[in-house]
Formats: C-alpha cells, structure tokens, sequence
C-alpha cells in the first residue's frame, strides 16, 4: 500500500471528521504537486489524470474543487482562453503566455510590461486596474524552427 493508504489507516482512529480534513489536505497537496509537475498550463482534465495516476479514487469534481480552492487561494493562477479550456499555471509570479497558433501550445513569457502599459492605457476617471493577463498568439520555438536550448527557453514541452 502506498503511503496515503497507510497515512489514512494511521488515522483512522480519529473519527471521520479527522480523516476527511486530512483528505482534503492530501487531495488539495496533490492538485498543487500536478499543476506544478506537468508544467505545461494544463487543463482540468489533464490535472486529473495525473492525480489519480497517484491517487486512483479521486472524482473530478474533487479536483475542479480544488483547482479554484488553490486559484482563489494565489497558489496556482487560471488562465483563461476565449476557445479553450481553462488552464491551470504552477506559476504566479508575473509573466505573460504565448499561445502558438500552430500546434496550440503554452509558453511562459518573461517581461515586464507594466510600466509600458500604464504609460499608455488611457483608463477612465476613476477606475482602478488591479489585475491583467496579456497572451500573445504566435509561433513557439519548435513551429517556428527557432527552437534554442538557452536556459530558460521553451522546450519541446510547452512552458506554458
């Protein structure tokens, strides 16, 4: 038995209220661990395929709960497309995405554009921008043939 199994035998003498707080920390623990592990923007349904890889009993509203506990949480960030899935990004600290128009892959993009975008948005008396998501459509570095191994650089594994 692995050892969640023998984590939830150990526990079990608790009482059902113990073991269900224990689950759910253990469900949320390994939602984050896919997100961050498959580092490729994945969508729900690739974040659950690889939870229940490791923990076959879970649903997928278990993971479609916890995906938008750990976003409201900022412990993963949503990344919305007009006609794709949501996607889920292990990374949260400021970056923008390109998405190749050619095989649909997501990449990171380093840059900062704030200052560049606050000098020239013309915002309304009065209203407050508070949060902002740029995605860029384009070529990735192996549609494009410009595929380069510097660090950093997008692999053949979408960084996004």
């Amino acid at each position: 038995m692995d050892g969640i199994g023998i984590f939830f035998e150990q526990k079990f003498s608790l009482g059902v209220r113990t073991i269900s707080r224990i689950r759910k920390t253990i469900q949320r623990t390994l939602v984050l661990d896919a997100v961050r592990a498959l580092c490729n923007h994945p969508t729900m349904d690739a974040v659950f395929e690889e939870v229940r890889r490791k923990f076959p009993g879970i649903g997928r509203a278990t993971v479609y709960r916890n995906l938008l506990q750990l976003a409201e949480e900022g412990k993963i960030r949503s990344v919305s497309l007009p006609t794709s899935p949501m996607r889920y990004d292990g990374r949260t600290s400021p970056h923008y995405h390109l998405r190749c128009s050619q095989c649909g892959s997501f990449l990171d993009i380093d840059a900062d554009l704030e200052p560049f975008l606050q000098a020239r948005i013309n915002v309304p008396t009065g209203a407050v921008i508070e949060t902002h998501d740029v995605i860029f459509g384009g070529l990735c570095p192996l549609c494009s043939g410009g595929f380069s191994n510097e660090p950093g650089a997008a692999s053949g594994e979408s960084a996004l």
